[in-house]
């Protein structure tokens, strides 16, 4: 499992982002890197350990545009399914814990209201 740290020397953006609020200080035009690696940890991990893939990949930009729009966590997000949360658990200090999706012990495969 890889493990994310805050640091603000990491080259992957993903590893930046602990909150919303870390999502908001990123420049409009780092996005686009920020969008293809959310989409490469969703598919390095969900390789191993299966999951929901496709509906995931469909709602990265959304669910980045939903958080620099909105201030969650008082903002409250409602997916209309829970295959489309795995990229706002990767944006709200998750990433740490996301290679422990859908096993034992593990992240919750489904979105939940509760932070994990």
């Amino acid at each position: 499992m890889k493990s994310a740290s805050f640091d603000k020397t990491s080259a992957r953006l993903l590893d930046r982002i602990e909150s919303p609020a870390d999502l908001k200080r990123l420049e409009e035009n780092q996005l686009p890197q920020l969008a293809q690696e959310i989409r490469d940890e969703l598919i390095s991990v969900l390789s191993r350990t299966g999951g929901h893939l496709g509906p995931n990949l469909g709602v990265v930009e959304l669910t980045l545009a939903l958080h620099r729009v909105f201030e969650t966590p008082e903002d409250k997000l409602l997916f209309d399914v829970s295959h489309q949360g795995y990229v706002h658990k990767l944006l709200t200090g998750r990433l740490d814990r996301f290679g422990t999706i859908r096993q034992y012990q593990g992240l919750n495969g489904f979105f939940v209201a509760v932070r994990e």
